[in-house]
């Protein structure tokens, strides 16, 4: 098992700040959190390494890029099946996450799809081994973000 940093009130800031523009330049955040720039290097260094920050990404519209309809489908998984549906998930574009959950089904991944025919066909190539149901997103409440106390 890996020890975890502390997180102190610096690490929490740099993270925050991270979170909020994950192109912020060292000597930026160097003044926001008042360290010496090698020093929020480090920080930023062992955050990484005990996997507290695990990576950077860009965020996207998907709409903008051609995928209007988007949603979450929940499955549930026929018995001996998950192996199967797990291959299928990961190989499917129109997938962009996936996660096992607790309760009745035991699937929830997101999707962008270009049309309802697409949303069809994904579907559909699911039926052998699941059962679905679809939410379509009609508009986004809250983001990405981090969690409120932290």
């Amino acid at each position: 098992m890996t020890l975890r940093m502390t997180l102190d009130s610096i690490n929490r800031k740099i993270v925050r700040a991270l979170c909020e523009n994950s192109r912020i330049t060292i000597s930026e955040l160097s003044k926001a959190v008042h360290l010496s720039a090698p020093a929020v290097k480090e920080r930023i260094e062992k955050l990484e390494a005990q996997q507290v920050i695990k990576g950077y990404s860009l965020l996207t519209d998907s709409e903008a890029l051609g995928y209007a309809i988007s949603g979450f489908v929940h499955a549930d998984v026929l018995t001996g099946k998950e192996s199967e549906f797990k291959q299928i998930v990961q190989r499917c574009p129109a997938v962009t996450e996936c996660f096992n959950v607790t309760g009745e089904k035991a699937f929830i991944f997101r999707i962008a799809v270009k049309s309802m025919s697409e949303l069809d066909d994904l579907l559909e190539s699911l039926t052998l081994i699941c059962k679905t149901e679809t939410s379509l997103i009609l508009s986004e409440t809250v983001g990405n973000r981090l969690p409120m106390s932290f």
